[in-house]
């Protein structure tokens, strides 16, 4: 008889037991929803500087083993660019991200050696708060500053 009643009190939880577990989750979610909607802007600006970056890495790439001077030419009016065959729309890759044109933007071009002329291309986030540099030197390295206030 024991043993019945245990099985039968074991099958699930309880009403109470289910609204309770759904309030606790309801308030975390409000806690961390908000939270998560703040740092979505700062996160895509990472992401679409370290997409910039790694696709001047691949353009430099392309230019030493085509044997080639290869441009990356920047839109700003639309945040796209293009090399080789590639193009980037960061505007649909990384909602909200644009390409800034202060200073005024100078396209890059790999010489066949992998070198290329000096620039700098400035990315600000969704809300405009937070601006991020990609730098080419003129040997041909990439790099990426440190995200600062806009």
């Amino acid at each position: 008889m024991k043993l019945r009643n245990l099985i039968r009190s074991s099958r699930g939880f309880t009403t109470p037991e289910l609204l309770v577990t759904l309030a606790i989750a309801g308030i975390l979610m409000g806690i961390a929803v908000p939270s998560f909607i703040s740092w979505l802007p700062t996160k895509q600006l990472s992401d679409a500087t370290r997409q910039v970056a790694t696709d001047l890495q691949l353009a430099r790439t392309k230019a030493i083993s085509k044997n080639t001077a290869i441009t990356v030419t920047f839109t700003v009016a639309n945040s796209t660019y293009s090399f080789d065959t590639e193009t980037r729309d960061l505007d649909n890759l990384y909602p909200g991200v644009t390409i800034s044109n202060d200073p005024p933007l100078v396209n890059p071009t790999f010489t066949a050696h992998g070198t290329a002329n000096a620039t700098t291309i400035t990315l600000i986030n969704g809300t405009g708060t937070l601006e991020q540099d990609v730098t080419l030197s003129t040997v041909g390295r990439v790099g990426i500053s440190q995200k600062r206030e806009h």
